[in-house]
């Protein structure tokens, strides 16, 4: 360990803990643009600097030194905040902004970036510059991503993690001196399941995502904690909301899970809520055409539980992988009401090999969030099931994807007399479903998942659902109520047709 004083502050750190980090834990921000913990540090921007004073060979020295690329040592005393500082830090900013177009107003990344804090908190109120800048045009980098070189500072994040993290390499610095610019290697645009996330690391508002381009100021945005239902890495995001409506996804660092990333994948999986697919009333497929017909929830809900109480011991449970705990414990309480011990969970269907990144990041094979929970609360699958044309099924889906159930399972789920389903997309179930009931999206409802690891990880709501639609737990539970009860939940007017 090594005890040194900053700002006044007496701190303990491990050795080898950098200036940065070592102030990070007494609540002092060290200014910084090339530094980021998951990178290989190249202390090249300089904003870091801070005054450092210790013993070199029994003599006190004092000189500007970068925090990101200086250990912590016993006795040394360091300074954030002295005028040496100051001006080196103001020195950077004006040469950084010698280029810069300071074209904020039209910025995606104005309220949120570090040129914009920086220079507010440690820059000139003016500039000397009054040579002509340099001008470079806007490029497409590939994978969704647009950079704007005029606004680059040249921090390297970019490169570093393409290059190291990732291993792709698609990115480099080119030319020399002052038409020094990112671009990408000649014929080889950005394509890797991580590449947005250079985004989130560029400290300005020189890469920009083609997908929230223009969408929303950051500042009308509410982010909420949520977990990426794409995969069963569960890394944490925040869900960025406005006029709720989610405008993007971002990852949330937990260094235990995702550490400071996420896969794109996860990132715009949140068009799902939205999608044209989207189930958002109960519906019944019309024997006479392809279309699905409305039906009232109140109908749809008594005939369900008619059918699975008549059914008794024939009644069987299915539950995909991607409902939560909570739905799982619900649905066990449906079964236990209704007489039936048939409960079993669907595998999930897509599934491909991990990848794993010279960084560490493994992106899993299994593209369902809580596989792990629901192996462990249901043993038995949908391929121990015995599902004859007596049997009635209840599937509670709710899956981000469509395809998530193979068609050999749906093809032995339909070998059912009746099949009733609660889904969020107009799944191929959904089409020859029975009769099927709109349930929430992961952003729409709250609930628990256990990730591959068996990390149990909580999320709540972002948004509220389409009208039409209804929390899976709220409606296994009012059929738990039904089932308990049926005389008083019977409905007396509308009902579902069995033609």
């Amino acid at each position: 360990m090594a005890t040194l004083t900053i700002d006044g502050h007496e701190v303990t750190v491990a050795k080898g803990t950098n200036l940065i980090e070592a102030a990070k834990q007494i609540g002092i921000e060290v200014p910084h643009y090339c530094y980021h913990p998951a990178l290989k540090i190249v202390a090249s921007c300089r904003m870091c600097f801070v005054e450092v004073t210790q013993e070199v060979r029994g003599k006190a020295r004092t000189g500007l030194l970068p925090a990101c690329n200086t250990a912590a040592a016993d006795g040394m005393v360091v300074s954030t905040t002295s005028d040496a500082v100051k001006n080196a830090q103001g020195d950077i900013l004006e040469f950084l902004l010698i280029n810069h177009p300071v074209d904020c107003p039209v910025c995606d990344q104005a309220g949120e970036c570090k040129l914009q804090d920086y220079t507010f908190e440690h820059g000139l109120r003016s500039s000397r510059m009054t040579e002509p800048k340099r001008f470079k045009p806007v490029k497409k980098l590939g994978g969704g991503i647009r950079l704007y070189t005029n606004r680059c500072i040249l921090c390297d994040r970019c490169v570093r993690f393409l290059r190291d993290f990732v291993g792709t390499g698609e990115l480099t610095i080119r030319n020399m001196g002052n038409a020094n610019e990112i671009d990408i290697m000649p014929g080889h645009p950005i394509e890797n399941p991580l590449a947005t996330n250079i985004v989130d690391l560029c400290p300005v508002g020189a890469l920009l995502a083609e997908d929230f381009l223009f969408k929303a100021r950051v500042w009308n945005l509410k982010p909420m904690p949520s977990i990426d239902p794409s995969d069963s890495l569960g890394a944490n995001t925040y869900l960025d909301v406005m006029n709720n409506e989610v405008q993007r996804t971002r990852p949330r660092e937990n260094t235990a899970v995702n550490g400071y990333f996420m896969t794109d994948e996860g990132r715009f999986i949140y068009h799902a809520i939205r999608s044209e697919d989207r189930l958002v009333t109960p519906v019944q497929p019309d024997p006479q055409s392809d279309e699905l017909l409305e039906a009232p929830w109140d109908a749809a809900l008594e005939f369900i539980d008619e059918k699975m109480r008549a059914a008794g011991s024939n009644a069987i449970i299915l539950l995909s992988t991607h409902v939560t705990q909570e739905e799982i414990a619900a649905a066990k309480d449906y079964a236990a009401t209704i007489g039936t011990e048939k409960i079993a969970y669907i595998p999930n269907a897509c599934v491909t090999d991990d990848q794993t990144f010279p960084g560490g990041y493994v992106i899993p094979g299994d593209k369902s969030p809580n596989t792990k929970g629901i192996t462990q609360e249901v043993p038995s699958s949908i391929d121990d099931a015995d599902i004859t044309s007596e049997s009635v099924v209840l599937v509670i889906n709710s899956s981000v994807r469509t395809e998530n159930i193979s068609d050999a399972h749906v093809e032995k789920i339909l070998g059912a007399d009746f099949v009733f389903a609660i889904d969020v997309l107009k799944s191929p179930l959904v089409k020859h479903a029975f009769l099927s009931l709109p349930g929430r999206m992961w952003a729409e409802k709250s609930g628990t998942w256990i990730n591959r690891d068996g990390i149990a990880q909580e999320f709540t709501p972002a948004v509220i659902g389409p009208i039409g639609s209804r929390n899976e737990r709220d409606v296994l539970r009012d059929l738990t109520k039904r089932a308990s009860n049926p005389r008083a939940h019977k409905a007396q007017s509308e009902r579902v047709t069995t033609s």
